[in-house]
């Protein structure tokens, strides 16, 4: 177990208040998990987030700081979105214990990140693009909405549990998101080439591809198949029907 917990991140989208930082630190501590990544911090220095953190605060020292969220999750293999806000643009949503179940088998052997966003905004519609799932937890609708260390602990607890049971475990390397986001480029950059109208009419097409590749397990030569074929097809393009 003590491995797949070690391949689990927990990303903060943009944290507004560094007590929060904290008490996420302190939550990820009781539950074995270390890997902390913060997207444009507050002050991570500040009394309130080591209050909040109480023994803890070694996961926020050693927390990987990063500039936009592309750049946090590109060498991860598994990245989860974690909102409050659903809608059709958002895909379908996983509750977190089907969701545990779902991609914990891979964690022995990939980096997973769950995704947290701002306390106020959440998590725009471009950043979810970058999640290959969305999760939300089950609320009373009245009051659905849950503090942001609230529900990191909530998913800290639901991953230590699942994976402090037995479970099927899948070996395999899957492909970072990094090389996902490249094939998702280079698909939408084909099509144009094409001139399949829909690239170009609406953003429609552009997130129903994304999920496609996200909802699918890609091992590395996956990607490198599929991107061998694309750039078949443009050589082909520019050699062969340039008429």
């Amino acid at each position: 177990m003590e491995g797949k917990l070690n391949n689990i991140y927990f990303i903060l989208v943009e944290p507004q208040y560094p007590g929060n930082v904290g008490a996420v630190a302190r939550a990820m501590n009781t539950m074995g998990l270390s890997h902390l990544r913060i997207v444009n911090p507050p002050d991570l220095k500040s009394d309130e987030a080591k209050m909040m953190a109480y023994q803890s605060y070694h996961i926020i020292e050693k927390a990987e700081i990063f500039d936009s969220v592309k750049e946090a999750v590109k060498d991860l293999s598994i990245v989860v979105a974690a909102t409050a806000r659903l809608g059709k643009e958002r895909g379908p949503s996983w509750e977190p214990r089907e969701l545990a179940e779902e991609i914990l088998k891979f964690a022995g052997e990939n980096k997973i990140g769950i995704m947290f966003g701002r306390e106020a905004s959440g998590l725009t519609n471009e950043e979810l693009r970058l999640a290959h799932f969305v999760t939300t937890i089950p609320a009373y609708r009245s009051y659905p909405s849950l503090n942001l260390s609230q529900a990191a602990m909530l998913y800290a607890y639901i991953i230590y549990d699942t994976l402090r049971n037995p479970m099927p475990s899948v070996k395999e390397k899957l492909a970072e998101e990094e090389r996902l986001s490249l094939l998702h480029s280079r698909l939408m950059e084909t099509m144009k080439k094409l001139e399949f109208t829909e690239v170009n009419d609406s953003d429609h097409f552009s997130r129903s591809l994304r999920r496609a590749i996200g909802r699918t397990y890609w091992q590395r030569q996956d990607v490198a198949v599929f991107l061998r074929i694309v750039k078949q097809i443009e050589w082909y393009l520019e050699n062969r029907c340039k008429k």
